[in-house]
């Protein structure tokens, strides 16, 4: 009888385990599938009067797919079509342009992106949003030219053939030259002639005011509209704050595991600027570690696209955020002074008591200071170690009241 009862117990038992096994492995298809459905498309979406792709109209507020080989048109002189890439980068065509697209590619984590479009005709305006590693790429071909593009807003106009950088920096390269100039922001350049336009003759006879004060405004709307996506999701970014870095780059794996997962929540805040107070210290803190568990080359990427993040801060007078990046500076002082930071900074748009806080990267500044004439500068290079100390007291107590 005991045995029998002891038979029938194992049974049952063995049943169990089977459902709980059916259980586990339902869930983890489920997963796998929810995994696999993410949209990882990228979009045409019609937003005024009327456009084509290929030889289909598209409908207003409805969204087309796009792929590889796509022609898309704009028609009439009033049509408005917006290309919405899979990482939330954007490109809009006004009226009468046309664009093929030639590569669309993403990566789960946006570690690596690739996307390529030709302009035929007319113009675009481009707002890349992504940090693009080595390997990715965001560029927009034209006649003989490819227009590379890093961290940026341009304006490209074949019409009137310029090429208008908002911020930050395009490369362009001649295809048949291999000729490569890099234009910065607010350096208008001529596309057929391959020169720099004059800022009030560009600003005279070039530029198109009702096309960039509309973009513009779409760009404002779609940064708040980003800013509040994350806000909302902010506590499930991944959590930093107790981490062993050393310990996590002795072992590979962690660090690797560390780095996608840095790299993914980082992806999101890349476009983020520095009147946003909460966002902004999230980013330069995931910036902080990514550079950490980056390679050199990727290390270099990242503090260039720091020096983005300084000239930001100056421009807008958000000088708290100034110790936060000057840890990312002083922890890498050695690349920093490799990447010149000097001429990625505009020295003279900075107040004399922030000044101050930068001895504490002296090293970076000092071989070449001298050659800027701005006396401010020398005469605080002067008292250095009475600044470095007031510049080191300032940063530690900015911490302790944190």
């Amino acid at each position: 009888m005991v045995k029998i009862q002891i038979e029938n117990f194992s049974k049952k038992y063995k049943f169990v385990i089977i459902i709980l096994l059916l259980i586990i492995i339902t869930i983890f298809i489920w997963i796998l599938n929810l995994k696999n459905n993410i949209d990882r498309n990228s979009y045409a979406l019609l937003l005024k009067w009327s456009a084509i792709i290929n030889n289909n109209i598209l409908e207003r507020d409805k969204r087309i797919k796009l792929k590889i080989g796509d022609i898309v048109r704009t028609v009439s002189n009033k049509a408005l079509v917006v290309l919405e890439w899979w990482d939330g980068s954007v490109t809009r065509l006004w009226g009468n342009t046309t664009v093929k697209i030639n590569n669309l590619y993403f990566s789960d984590d946006l570690d690596k992106v690739n996307i390529s479009f030709e302009l035929l005709n007319w113009k675009t305006w481009s707002t890349v949003i992504s940090f693009l590693w080595k390997g990715s790429y965001f560029n927009e071909t034209f006649n003989d030219s490819v227009a590379a593009v890093r961290w940026t807003i341009f304006d490209l106009d074949l019409s009137k053939n310029y090429l208008y950088v908002v911020n930050h920096q395009v490369e362009i390269t001649n295809k048949k030259t291999n000729k490569k100039i890099l234009i910065q922001e607010k350096k208008p350049f001529n596309i057929q002639t391959f020169n720099f336009i004059p800022l009030d003759i560009f600003i005279k006879s070039f530029k198109d005011k009702t096309w960039e004060a509309l973009n513009y405004k779409i760009d404002k709307n779609l940064f708040n509209w980003l800013e509040k996506q994350i806000q909302k999701d902010l506590d499930n970014l991944i959590d930093i704050s107790d981490l062993d870095i050393n310990w996590i780059l002795k072992n590979n794996k962690k660090k690797e595991e560390l780095y996608l997962k840095v790299l993914k929540a980082y992806q999101q805040l890349n476009f983020v600027k520095s009147d946003n107070e909460e966002l902004f210290k999230k980013k330069l803190e995931l910036k902080n570690v990514l550079i950490k568990l980056s390679n050199n080359e990727n290390k270099e990427y990242l503090l260039k696209n720091t020096f983005y993040d300084f000239n930001d801060i100056i421009n807008k007078k958000e000088y708290w955020a100034l110790n936060n990046l000057l840890v990312i500076l002083n922890e890498n002082s050695d690349l920093v002074n490799k990447l010149e930071l000097d001429k990625a900074i505009d020295i003279k748009k900075i107040p004399k008591y922030i000044k101050s806080k930068l001895i504490n990267i002296k090293s970076i500044l000092i071989n070449r200071i001298w050659k800027i004439e701005n006396t401010d500068v020398k005469s605080i290079l002067d008292s250095t170690d009475n600044l470095i100390n007031k510049s080191i007291d300032s940063i530690n107590n900015h911490f302790k009241n944190k």
